[in-house]
């Protein structure tokens, strides 16, 4: 069965599209240095670094509740976004990552459909949970880390923001 439906355009309720990359993500232990040396090394830059709290209503790690820190850094290569993560606080999925494989590239991101709830049903739906949930203030907004690991071999995230539809 096509994803697409050739008559009408659109894809099953039951299907997931990813079109886009719009960026990779990797997992350092300082943001600081390494975007330092990917700009000195490699002209990647400017970066925009910042830290952004996530208390435990909006953020979750395996399904439990976690408030957590991170230190990000974002700079645009070509039609991509290069992300570099450090965590700072809490319990998630970068950590575990860090603890693992050491620093390493942690996933691709990927645009998805509003609602962001509606959109984890689908893809639970398809037998596929995700490890890391992080809402907006926005309900309608938020953005996972699905467990695709054995799927695929690496791990995707949704993007489900008002900015991608």
């Amino acid at each position: 069965m096509p994803i697409i439906d050739e008559k009408s355009g659109t894809i099953p309720d039951n299907r997931i599209l990813l079109r886009e990359m719009v960026h990779a993500c990797v997992v350092v232990r300082n943001v600081e240095r390494t975007a330092a040396n990917l700009a000195e090394k490699f002209a990647i830059g400017p970066w925009d670094v910042h830290i952004k709290s996530y208390p435990k209503s909006q953020a979750s790690f395996r399904g439990e509740p976690t408030d957590c820190t991170f230190k990000f850094a974002y700079a645009k290569v070509g039609p991509v976004t290069l992300e570099l993560v450090e965590p700072v606080s809490g319990r998630s999925s970068y950590h575990e990552f860090l603890e693992k494989h050491g620093e390493g590239i942690h996933h691709l991101g990927f645009p998805a459909p509003l609602p962001f709830d509606v959109e984890l049903e689908k893809w639970k739906h398809l037998g596929i949970q995700p490890v890391q949930v992080m809402k907006l203030d926005d309900p309608e907004e938020g953005w996972a880390y699905m467990d695709t690991q054995d799927l695929i071999g690496f791990t995707l995230e949704i993007l489900s923001f008002r900015k991608f539809q």
